[in-house]
């Protein structure tokens, strides 16, 4: 069986149907999730490791505002970034919130410096158990990560779907 007769056989079996310019779906629009100023502490180098040098940066607190989640991060957590002989840098941080109601949120953040300015375009994941804010368990987010004096400024946002 050819590909192209694969696929069209696919494609009825799903009940899917080849779109046209009239059915071209709209892309998700985008919503700001919050502001938030990172606090750390001193870094630990790692060391070179075959990929670059690791370098981790311990979370000790700040604190985050927007329109449906608001509070402070914990002393819980870290970056562990990695620095290539390329230049760039990757952040894999990992840190906890407490939200002005109490309810505890992981947030783990990853993504790439892509250019020299310090500008880090992160992706980040959430988890928590609390049914005020469970939508952010399956919430596709992303944003912009930049050092600062005390630590590191992120500004999120998430897909609207």
């Amino acid at each position: 069986m050819r590909f192209s007769s694969l696929l069209s056989s696919l494609a009825l079996l799903l009940n899917f149907t080849t779109p046209t310019l009239a059915q071209t779906q709209v892309p998700p629009g985008v919503t700001f999730l919050y502001n938030a100023n990172i606090t750390v502490g001193l870094s630990v180098d790692v060391g070179s490791i075959p990929a670059g040098n690791v370098t981790v940066i311990p979370v000790i607190g700040g604190a985050l505002i927007g329109p449906k989640v608001s509070g402070k991060i914990l002393a819980i957590g870290a970056d562990w970034g990695l620095s290539t002989p390329q230049g760039s840098y990757y952040t894999d941080m990992r840190a906890q919130i407490r939200t002005m109601d109490n309810a505890n949120i992981y947030v783990q953040m990853s993504g790439l410096m892509q250019r020299n300015d310090g500008l880090i375009y992160v992706r980040a994941t959430f988890q928590t158990g609390a049914q005020n804010y469970w939508w952010m368990n399956y919430a596709f987010a992303f944003g912009t990560m930049r050092a600062s004096g005390t630590g590191f400024m992120v500004e999120m946002w998430h897909l609207n779907y």
